[in-house]
């Protein structure tokens, strides 16, 4: 009778209910296969992606493919500690019996960190043995060895970062002598099953380890997905009884094709043919549109530019681009990243509309995600389907399963969208790949062979530009893509975000030098083209004058607006801060006939009543709106307005604001072209009267006071920080006396962003500007402490510290911290539900975001017990303040106006 081998007493994964049908627990070594059986498949040699890191390492894809499952088949050295087998009681004679041992200790003491004491051990012996490494010299030895450690990172770091490295004689306690014995032998018996071939001669070279490194965040990313999907219990079934291996990881490598099948992992996306901006999108090309339909593209990593106008169709733009550049075979996807989370629900809708007609699988439609929870999904589109939710017990409080991790970041849409093929959400998410937290390396493989799309690029400030710098710079490096939208790009701007991508190809830079607008810009790693600008015109109907006028009163803003509805025009005013914009909606509430016909829009709405708000305004000021619906109708809004609807205003009225945002404000006003009925034609000459942008300004003065801004408009200075920039746009607007797009855009830019204007600026205001600068140094400086270092691979070493998913490490800096308020009201029987209950996404639905030391620290506790039961009972919103708003006497909340301080409402 053949002798049991020590590794087969040992068990991986348990159920959480043991009254389930089939086994209680999965065997250790079944699970490592069951885990490289995915490994071998997400790893594929006919693979793209296994392709290009391949190539780049110079070995087979064969090789590569060879190489990682082996050890991804070792992942969870670290579960044959004894501290790990006690976690889970059973009678069964056939495990391990465990003796004395320090308990398991899931925070510090992670079984993926157990895994590297015992990958210590086997590399001393088993490595040497396996590889026959015993003739090598001292030197080729430590590089063969420091080559074969990165992969081991790689795999240990399967739960979303990397192991912690250090004290590893602290781990000895954890474990008995027989679990190194149970480790040796099972890494000894997955060597003689899988037989890898490693490219020893390369692994002793010191610039091929590093090139490793550089791959190694991809393959962290492959070996999550592994561990995810290699442990879906509803695939693959729990097997207690022993087996030989080899009859086991034949059955495996069959139940790993059907499991990845069941997601859309597994599923390339066919390119259809681009035809044209005519034929896809149902009219003529804009002169931007028609570049992007013949522009020269390829399979190389290029990136792309486009500087045009609001209304220019940009988006159309970068989709075809992106449509080519799949064809060409340079990505599979893409991922279109907008500056806020409003912005990016018009977005979805816009991109859902076509992306079927780019991408294509086998069975029918293209997984598209909106990244975030509040989505109305219909039958344009579907989610990506990734995994079963079949549970496994908890190991530990702090140490939870693969499955309950699959489970808890997928559930999180804004995560989800980065590993469908087709992506829409916030920049951030993409951001979040270049910073040290828990699934950066998911993030990365999702961004892998897709077009990064980003609109209004302009509006990153130094913070994020650092952050920005880093993920293009990695993801030319990943054969990726990226198109960058804007209609405000200063010169300097673009010089750099050229520099960065030619630095990263490692040509000679070569700088912009066009100051045309509109404008395309392409930059590849061409020896013959590396640079190219192209000056393009505009859309002849968003080509225009608009004259600029200005309101130096709160007073007379209000007469403007009353006036516009007399005149039954339809208007809108733009206010710098939430406070500001709740006094003018008050104020105008008690002046108009119809309260109803004054609407207000800010950001501290819960997302339920800011969409609701959404599309109210949007059938007022909208491109389908008529006269009779916009008549005598008013919205009072804050910077919202401008990043994220599609209206269109008869009257606009603006606070002073930077000039790029000025700009993007007077672009809602006469957006869509209208005829004598009020009604939106495409390509005719509005019947309106000629638009004019009312400014709400401080008096001009050729030699402004230190307070020249802050004695009337204090918020705005707040929100802004930089008067000067606002007189030298306010100086530039007044010397033009009207805006012609998009003829001025490019001076109006320059006149307050460019060196020369910092010069420019008056002596009583260049205190605060330098104060400014400063604080815009000291923002960068800080995102660039907080970046991955990429060049120590996927290990600890990579980052000062690492941190939780659920952490605030943001990808925008800010000096005030804000909360994720939950709002929640009593049902008749008493108890606490979300805000927005009886909704699909009731949580998502019910939050907004305050500022913790002006608002969230002052909120009204809840009763202490009847917050936990909400908890209990609402398991998403461990990590949210909850809000009772009927119940608080200094705050309230409601659908028409928003969270609001009940004395400041008072004072108003």
């Amino acid at each position: 009778m053949t002798a049991i081998p020590p590794y087969m007493q040992y068990w991986g994964k348990a159920k959480k209910d043991s009254d389930s049908k089939g086994a209680d627990y999965h065997l250790l070594p079944y699970h490592c296969l069951d885990v490289a059986a995915v490994g071998k498949l997400l790893l594929d040699a006919n693979r793209p992606l296994t392709n290009d890191i391949a190539k780049f390492l110079d070995i087979s894809s064969e090789e590569l493919q060879s190489v990682f499952l082996f050890f991804l088949a070792l992942h969870d050295l670290g579960k044959f500690s004894s501290a790990f087998q006690a976690l889970y009681q059973s009678n069964s004679p056939d495990l391990l019996q465990v003796g004395r041992c320090k308990p398991y200790d899931g925070q510090f003491y992670r079984h993926d960190r157990l895994g590297l004491y015992f990958w210590n051990d086997i590399e001393k012996q088993g490595l040497m043995n396996a590889l026959s490494l015993k003739n090598l010299q001292r030197e080729e030895l430590y590089h063969t060895k420091q080559a074969v450690r990165v992969l081991v990172d790689v795999v240990l770091g399967h739960h979303g970062q990397p192991v912690n490295s250090e004290a590893m004689r602290s781990i000895k306690p954890f474990t008995e002598k027989v679990n190194g014995i149970a480790a040796m032998s099972f890494f000894e018996a997955i060597f003689e099953l899988l037989k890898p071939v490693f490219p020893i001669t390369k692994m002793q070279s010191d610039p091929w380890r590093e090139r490793l490194k550089q791959v190694s965040w991809q393959l962290a990313g492959i070996a999550v997905l592994a561990d995810w999907i290699g442990s879906d219990s509803s695939y693959f079934c729990y097997q207690s009884e022993a087996q030989p291996l080899h009859e086991y990881w034949e059955k495996t490598q069959s139940i790993a094709v059907e499991a990845l099948n069941s997601t859309d992992l597994n599923k390339a996306p066919i390119v259809a043919p681009f035809i044209s901006i005519k034929k896809h999108y149902g009219f003529d090309p804009t002169p931007l549109q028609r570049w992007a339909e013949t522009v020269h593209v390829d399979d190389s990593p290029q990136l792309f530019i486009l500087e045009d106008i609001t209304g220019a169709g940009k988006t159309e733009a970068a989709l075809a681009l992106t449509h080519r550049l799949m064809q060409k075979g340079a990505a599979d996807g893409f991922y279109f990243g907008l500056p806020t989370m409003a912005t990016s629900n018009a977005m979805f809708s816009r991109v859902a509309q076509h992306y079927q007609q780019m991408l294509s699988v086998d069975e029918g439609k293209v997984s598209i995600v909106l990244a975030h929870g509040a989505r109305d999904m219909n039958d344009m589109f579907r989610e990506a389907v990734l995994s079963s939710d079949n549970p496994d017990t908890e190991y530990d409080a702090n140490d939870i399963t693969a499955t309950a991790q699959c489970n808890h970041w997928l559930s999180d849409s804004r995560k989800k969208a980065l590993l469908a093929p087709v992506g829409v959400g916030t920049i951030d998410q993409a951001l979040l790949a270049v910073l040290p937290r828990r699934h950066q390396s998911l993030r990365l493989i999702g961004l892998n062979r897709k077009v990064l799309i980003f609109d209004e690029v302009h509006a990153a400030d130094e913070f994020m530009f650092e952050l920005l710098e880093s993920l293009l710079s990695m993801h030319f490096h990943q054969g990726g893509s990226v198109i960058l939208l804007t209609a405000t790009l200063s010169f300097k701007q673009r010089s750099r975000l050229v520099n960065i991508w030619q630095q990263a190809a490692g040509v000679l830079s070569q700088a912009p030098k066009s100051r045309a607008f509109p404008l395309a810009t392409r930059v590849a790693p061409d020896l013959l083209c590396p640079l190219l600008e192209q000056p393009l015109a505009s859309r002849i109907d968003v080509t225009r004058e608009i004259g600029v006028r200005f309101l130096h009163t709160f007073d007379a803003c209000v007469a403007k607006v009353m006036e516009s509805v007399t005149n039954q025009q339809c208007v809108v005013w733009v206010r710098n801060s939430v406070d500001d914009a709740l006094e003018a909606y008050q104020v105008l509430q008690q002046q108009l006939d119809h309260t109803d016909d004054c609407l207000l829009f800010h950001s501290r709405f819960i997302l339920q009543d800011r969409k609701s708000t959404e599309d109210k305004v949007l059938s007022i000021f909208g491109k389908n709106s008529d006269a009779r619906s916009r008549a005598g109708k008013v919205l009072i809004a804050t910077q919202v307005f401008q990043e994220s609807l599609d209206a269109d205003a008869d009257v606009l009225i603006s606070d002073i604001c930077p000039i790029d945002d000025l700009i993007q404000r007077a672009g809602r006003l006469h957006r869509h072209t209208r005829n004598d009925q009020g009604l939106y034609c495409r390509d005719i000459i509005d019947e309106r009267d000629s638009p004019v942008l009312w400014i709400h300004s401080p008096e001009w003065d050729d030699a402004p006071s230190s307070d020249w801004l802050s004695q009337q408009f204090r918020n705005t200075q707040y929100v802004y920080r930089s008067p000067g920039r606002l007189w030298l746009g306010l100086r530039e607007l007044i010397a033009l006396g009207a805006v012609r797009m998009p003829t001025d855009a490019r001076q109006l830019i320059e006149a307050v962003y460019s060196d020369a204007a910092y010069e420019q600026i008056p002596d009583s205001l260049l205190n605060q500007e330098n104060t400014l600068i400063g604080e815009e140094r000291s923002k960068a400086a800080k995102a660039h402490s907080q970046l991955i270092d990429w060049q120590y691979g996927y290990r600890d070493r990579s980052a000062f510290a690492w941190h939780d998913d659920d952490s605030d490490i943001s990808t925008r800096y800010s000096d005030i911290e804000t909360v994720e308020v939950l709002l929640l009201k009593r049902d008749l029987s008493g108890s606490l539900i979300p805000y927005a209950d009886g909704t699909k996404f009731a949580i998502q639905l019910s939050t907004l975001k305050l500022s913790k030391n002006k608002y969230a620290d002052k909120l009204q506790a809840i009763p202490e017990n009847e917050e936990d039961a909400f908890k209990v009972r609402f398991r998403k919103t461990k990590y949210l303040q909850c809000w009772l708003p009927d119940e608080d006497s200094h705050f309230s909340y409601d659908s028409k106006s928003g969270f609001v301080e009940k004395n400041k409402r008072k004072l108003l």
